[in-house]
């Protein structure tokens, strides 16, 4: 009986993790240009590639508009507005470390 009720819990804690996995759905590009102080940031968007796909294509982005840049992250959060703040904080943070925003059109990210 006890292994029959872990068993069943064991799936519940399965479907959950998936849930979650497939809720962190949202997520905005952001790269650092430590040498001209500048971060490139995007807007907040739904995801719908592969881990990695978006950080691909804002770097290609940044490459084919001729703006110099470090690394690429693109954080990730389960709804708009999660990540909203999350990239609001990450504009705080920029502007007091003395780095200017550079917020990229939705255009420019198609």
């Amino acid at each position: 009986m006890l292994a029959k009720i872990l068993t069943a819990a064991g799936c519940v804690v399965a479907i959950a993790a998936t849930d979650a996995a497939q809720a962190a759905d949202w997520q905005y590009c952001l790269a650092l240009s430590r040498d001209n102080h500048r971060v490139y940031m995007s807007p907040p968007f739904p995801n719908r590639g592969r881990p990695g796909d978006a950080d691909a294509a804002f770097a290609s982005m940044l490459d084919q508009n001729g703006y110099p840049h470090d690394d690429v992250q693109c954080p990730r959060a389960d709804d708009e507005n999660s990540i909203a703040t999350m990239r609001q904080y990450a504009i705080k943070y920029n502007q007091e470390s003395g780095n200017a925003i550079i917020a990229m059109p939705r255009e420019k990210m198609r």
